[in-house]
């Protein structure tokens, strides 16, 4: 997923001069190459590639949902998984309202704070 929301970042980025001659496969192939992701020269997949043009900025969602599920998962379910007492206030602060109240209010009930970042980066060492 880094490799696909780095060209979005790539392309609202001030350009120096000179470096308009860079074509999206080049992008790409140095994206995958600095992240360690195999890539194939002489291909151009990223075109056939829907998310990249119709995802916009939903795609960021998926992070944001990765975020919020690790502060979720440390702070209320990391000690015991089964905790019946975590997962009743689970349902009573999310769970049961459905779609019917903000995500964020409820995330914010339910760890007594608003969301980190920290649990997130720390599932990715």
């Amino acid at each position: 997923q880094t490799i696909f929301n780095k060209p979005d970042l790539w392309r609202g980025a001030s350009t120096s001069a000179g470096s308009n001659t860079t074509t999206t496969t080049d992008v790409f192939a140095r994206l995958h190459r600095e992240n360690g992701v195999p890539y194939v020269d002489g291909t151009h997949w990223h075109t056939r590639f829907g998310h990249l043009v119709t995802y916009g900025a939903g795609y960021y969602s998926y992070l944001n949902a990765s975020i919020y599920s690790a502060d979720l998962w440390n702070s209320c379910f990391a000690e015991n998984a089964f905790s019946r007492k975590a997962g009743m206030a689970y349902w009573k602060q999310m769970l049961i309202h459905g779609g019917s109240k903000d995500p964020n209010l409820m995330l914010k009930a339910l760890l007594g704070r608003s969301p980190k970042v920290d649990s997130f980066f720390q599932s990715l060492e």
